[in-house]
């Protein structure tokens, strides 16, 4: 064969036979002057050309693969591996040339930072729509879960079943059937949120290719599960009354649309409700053309306006899959959601859940329970939808004081954002740098939607005081009004 090296050595070198040969292959490996894959010669072939015998030219082979530079495999020789050694001098560098090319997404990075605001003292957090630190019922908690341990014991933190602990699924079914939403325990699956929910509707429901049908904007969690199922995401706009259905029919004439997901009252995040007439025949299609309907109704709980939610389930229990949580009104770290279901869709939601978590933390499970039961879940609604509600004012406020003219925007029904689409063209990427340069977040628009010619995002008003809300919303419009100063803005023009 061609040699591609030279294998010849030195007896009177300070290295050894062995080393002098290591050394110039694996060179020969870190410049590609031997391509990954590519076969080398055999080991008696390389004992003639360096003149050494052939245990010393085994012994050659076998010092590289154990520095990862080949392997060899029995009756078919010896060959270049197709990932590079690690450098040794730095631990986890190795990691990024095994690991699958792959750079965060702008929303990934946009969701990470966000998260981290409950923790920043310097931030005013205008861009996470989570309950208030000071609503979450942690004295109750705390003493529901004395209780649980009181009486269980150790039994307490004992596994359950994979549909979720009996008593927990019982007071959820008890909770649907004044809401629509089931009508017995036996269609209630627990999950570790609302957004474990979503995904597992979405990998049970959806093959690579096919089309699902979102509302535009969105809760983030519905696009990264859509996108990471492979599925052709269509995004269809919402206004006043919800999600536009004339054009969703559109869509159904052009695709076969396998699953639509929506948030039918008090919807993230421009906090609307789906109108009536909208419902109906949002329904009737789903019937007519056979797709599943999502309804996410995390936020629907905290509604300031308009009659009590309905579930969509309560109409179509076999087209409608129902996802909630206590992550929005109880407490986002309790991790207690569920999916309603019924039909041959429960059992393989059941099943898919099993294969990456058997069950969900009996404890939050034992003290959700408790808590529905004990009424403390009403009680709890009933002391902080006030306070969500003059939040939500005070944001409204606030912006026709610092930003009059701006934007426009929808009033929210209910739930914690509001939908900001500002007047002028600007980088909303730079306005939101800006603004976390001032000390005040807020949610991109192109986060919770695929594609935006205009400059929105969203305000979420639940975790600030209003004079904090007053205070954020001045130090966004002073970082508007510096992009606007700037060479790159100053052309700007008001859309019509």
């Amino acid at each position: 064969m061609s040699y591609k090296v030279d294998l010849s050595v030195s007896r009177g070198d300070k290295l050894s036979l062995t080393e002098q040969l290591v050394t110039r292959l694996a060179a020969a490996i870190d410049k590609g002057e031997l391509a990954p894959g590519e076969k080398l010669p055999t080991t008696r072939e390389v004992a003639d050309a360096a003149g050494i015998n052939h245990l010393t030219a085994a012994r050659v082979y076998r010092r590289l693969a154990e520095r990862g530079y080949v392997t060899a495999s029995v009756g078919r020789g010896t060959f270049v591996r197709s990932l590079p050694p690690s450098p040794r001098t730095v631990d986890d560098d190795w990691q990024q040339v095994v690991l699958p090319k792959r750079l965060p997404s702008y929303r990934e990075r946009i969701v990470k930072d966000l998260l981290t605001v409950g923790a920043r003292a310097d931030r005013i957090p205008l861009g996470a729509g989570v309950p208030a630190r000071e609503a979450l019922p942690a004295t109750e908690l705390a003493a529901l879960t004395a209780d649980v341990f009181a009486e269980l014991g150790a039994q307490a933190l004992a596994e359950t079943e994979v549909e979720g602990l009996p008593a927990l699924r019982e007071e959820l079914a008890r909770y649907g059937r004044t809401l629509g939403f089931a009508s017995a325990e036996d269609e209630i699956l627990v999950t570790a949120g609302a957004h474990q929910a979503l995904d597992l509707v979405v990998r049970t429901v959806l093959e690579p290719g096919q089309v699902a049908v979102v509302e535009s904007p969105t809760f983030v969690g519905t696009l990264v599960s859509l996108e990471a199922s492979g599925a052709q995401v269509i995004g269809i706009p919402l206004d006043e009354n919800g999600i536009d259905v004339d054009a969703l029919e559109r869509v159904l004439a052009r695709h076969e649309v396998k699953l639509v997901v929506l948030q039918p009252a008090c919807q993230n995040p421009t906090g609307q409700h789906l109108s009536p007439e909208r419902r109906r025949r949002l329904l009737e299609l789903a019937l007519e053309r056979s797709f599943f309907v999502v309804e996410d109704a995390v936020y629907a709980p905290v509604r300031f306006e308009g009659d009590p939610f309905r579930s969509l389930r309560a109409e179509a229990p076999g087209h409608v899959i129902h996802v909630n949580s206590l992550s929005k009104t109880v407490a986002g770290g309790l991790r207690v959601g569920w999916v309603a279901a019924q039909g041959p869709v429960f059992g393989r939601l059941a099943a898919l859940k099993m294969t990456t978590d058997l069950h969900t933390s009996s404890l939050a499970q034992h003290v959700a329970a408790r808590h529905l039961s004990s009424g403390g879940y009403e009680r709890l609604l009933t002391r902080t939808i006030p306070m969500y509600r003059e939040r939500r004012d005070a944001l409204l406020a606030a912006l026709e004081r610092h930003l009059p003219g701006e934007y426009a925007t929808l009033r929210p029904l209910g739930g914690y954002n509001l939908w900001l689409t500002l007047r002028r063209k600007i980088d909303i990427r730079a306005l939101y740098s800006e603004a976390v340069a001032r000390g005040v977040s807020f949610t991109p628009g192109a986060v919770l939607m695929e594609e935006s010619s205009r400059p929105s995002m969203r305000l979420s008003y639940s975790l600030a005081a209003p004079e904090a809300i007053d205070e954020g919303v001045r130090r966004l419009a002073a970082a508007l009004r510096s992009l606007l100063r700037t060479d790159a803005s100053r052309s700007s023009v008001p859309y019509s």
